[in-house]
């Protein structure tokens, strides 16, 4: 009995020992991951660097605007790059049909008021199964005559077409004897709905269309009722807007040259402006892929001579292209084109002091209607004023249109396309190596470390770190991390979509099985994500013409081929780890040639390529998966058999 008493206490005091001991032992081992995430998180290129390292990436690959010996020469040349641009950019990969869409209206009863004009409400179908809610304000008295028009594109305002500045512009136009159209824009107002969200157009993207089409073909459809109706004067079409309603503006009357008249405010500028000022880089459509590869703002401004243009930009504008930091790279370039063109009163700037703010308020819509006054005079005798009673403000309900229940939109054409995707099963293995090159835009880079440290003693572990030059263009920090009184038998690339900082507890655990430990961070994942935001960063990438996946797989491999070589290492296994480094790891894998690497091993990485396309699916959290054409060619299977071989 008394040695079962003994027995039992010892169980008893035994117990909070363990627990004591343990504990004690994770918080050295705590202890020991911080130390090393501490060490991890001390690279030996900063943050200034990376972002100073990617801006010279994206600046220098942006096309460069040139005056041409004459005004003949730059026509010429204007028409070449509007072809390239409709063509390789706004409708590459899409049906025939989407360019060919005939005028096709649903026309609702029409708002008469005692103010002078009515109002039209219409649908219209911008693409086969995609209808834009519009309201056309019409002046009265109308029999016999043709007027100006004017398409009045939305910005990002929630209410839509029936955000209260747009409605003052469109009566007044109105009132003043022109034809004002009240456009709705995709994922504003009416269509203001998840599958409108401008970043969804990547999901079209993805499949090898692009989704820069829609929101080309959704304002361009306003012209095409506008050319068409019975009152307007084909030759005096004007298109206006404030922020993203200013980029349709630019955008759709530099390619459209039925446009005759624009007056963008506050919604386009240079690309270098928005690299340094990234409040202006604002959703995909605005830097669409491969859009700066054949024009930048820069050229879409210089394609609108001789049609006269009032650029409006505000002075203290709290939301971007702030007015001091976009003329002289926005504006001022455009000038010598009109004036070697024999035009110079055609274009005109305007700076909004007061309110100075984001706005087209009362002051900007009155530089609006002189300009319109100047070159289409619309006004004939009457004063150009604003002359609108805050009474003739409608609500959203008033101005609302009913929409068809099964509405086309970002998620349901993404889709209906990836029914027949990939376009080709039967292909050989050189046939898919020689796709996924090109569809990436791999580039063949060497690497060399332009800087690199002695060992380290970190918590029982060895870490050195290395800036390794790839290509010339885009170095990255890299760390090799070993056990201090072991031999290592094997080697491990380290990726992960959190940073290799993150991943202390991952990188202990491969150097207790016997691992060193080659942890490394390519372009926009941990140390070398620029500070940019995420998925801006990726905009820009795609938009000089580049493919951030293949970057991030090119640096893999090319540092790999270089620390193999100094190190005299044999084939290196690979750890991934999220969706994104385990298909970065995939792709550096298979465009290798498999030569340098061993096992592959990824944590949480896609099961299909068709949860990109979700409705639920996030451009924003993994960009470089929205490689244009990517799923038009591969599935994931595929993808991984190759990476497998």
């Amino acid at each position: 009995m008394i040695i079962s008493k003994y027995a039992c206490m010892t169980g008893k005091l035994w117990r909070p020992l363990v627990l004591i001991t343990a504990l004690l032992m994770n918080s050295a081992c705590q202890g020991q991951a911080d130390e090393l995430k501490q060490a991890l998180a001390e690279p030996l290129m900063p943050i200034d660097q990376v972002d100073a390292q990617f801006k010279e990436f994206v600046r220098k690959r942006i096309k460069k605007l040139e005056l041409p010996g004459n005004s003949e020469a730059w026509t010429k040349e204007a028409k070449q790059i509007r072809r390239q641009v409709l063509e390789e950019v706004v409708f590459k990969g899409t049906p025939q049909s989407w360019r060919k869409m005939r005028v096709n209206v649903r026309k609702f009863n029409t708002l008469e008021t005692t103010h002078g004009y009515s109002m039209e409400r219409m649908l219209i179908e911008a693409l086969p199964g995609m209808w834009i809610p519009a309201v056309i304000y019409l002046p009265d008295e109308l029999d016999g005559k043709r007027v100006p028009a004017v398409l009045n594109v939305n910005g990002h305002a929630p209410e839509g077409k029936a955000y209260q500045d747009k409605q003052y512009r469109c009566i007044q136009q109105a009132k003043s004897g022109m034809i004002a159209m009240n456009l709705e824009w995709l994922g504003m107002g009416q269509l203001r709905t998840d599958g409108y969200q401008h970043n969804h157009l990547a999901k079209l993207d993805a499949l090898g269309i692009s989704g820069l089409a829609i929101f080309y073909r959704a304002m361009q459809c306003g012209i095409d009722v506008l050319e068409q109706h019975d009152h307007v004067d084909r030759n005096s079409i004007a298109v206006t807007g404030l922020s993203g309603g200013g980029w349709q503006t630019i955008m759709l009357s530099s390619l459209d040259t039925r446009v005759k008249l624009c007056v963008p405010v506050a919604g386009h500028s240079a690309l270098s402006q928005r690299l340094d000022h990234p409040g202006s880089i604002g959703d995909l459509e605005q830097v669409p892929t491969d859009l700066a590869v054949y024009a930048d703002y820069t050229h879409l401004n210089a394609l609108m001579v001789p049609r006269p243009m009032l650029m409006i930009y505000n002075a203290k504008d709290n939301c971007c292209f702030v007015a001091s930091t976009v003329k002289g790279n926005t504006y001022d370039p455009t000038v010598p084109f009109y004036e070697q063109a024999g035009v110079k009163q055609h274009l005109a700037y305007y700076e909004n002091q007061d309110p100075g703010d984001h706005n087209y308020g009362a002051d900007n819509r009155l530089q609006l209607y002189h300009f319109l006054a100047r070159h289409l005079h619309p006004f004939g005798e009457r004063k150009i004023e604003e002359d609108v009673d805050l009474q003739e403000i409608l609500t959203a309900e008033q101005l609302q249109i009913p929409l068809p229940e099964n509405n086309e939109d970002f998620d349901t054409l993404a889709a209906g396309f990836a029914r027949d995707l990939p376009a080709a099963t039967r292909r050989t293995h050189s046939q898919l190596l020689e796709q996924l090159h090109k569809t990436l835009n791999y580039p063949e880079w060497s690497a060399y470390a332009e800087r690199f440290t002695g060992p380290r003693g970190v918590g029982g572990l060895v870490v050195r770190y290395l800036k390794v030059n790839i290509g010339d263009e885009l170095s990255m920090n890299v760390s090799i991390i070993e056990g201090s009184n072991q031999a290592s038998v094997k080697t491990v690339v380290l990726l992960a979509d959190s940073g290799v900082v993150q991943q202390t507890k991952k990188i202990r655990e491969l150097i207790q099985q016997g691992c060193r430990v080659i942890a490394i961070d390519p372009l926009l994942v941990g140390l070398n994500k620029p500070s940019t935001v995420l998925y801006q960063t990726n905009l820009f990438i795609h938009s000089v013409g580049e493919r951030t996946l293949g970057l991030q797989a090119a640096q893999i491999n090319a540092a790999v081929e270089m620390l193999r070589r100094v190190l005299s290492l044999g084939k290196v296994g690979i750890v991934a780890i999220g969706p994104r480094m385990s298909l970065a790891a995939r792709c550096a894998v298979v465009l290798s040639g498999q030569h340098d690497y061993g096992e592959l091993v990824t944590e949480g990485e896609l099961k299909s390529f068709n949860e990109l396309i979700s409705p639920a699916a996030s451009y924003a959290a993994f960009p470089e998966a929205y490689c244009f054409g990517l799923m038009q060619h591969f599935d994931m299977p595929t993808i991984k058999r190759l990476s497998s071989k």
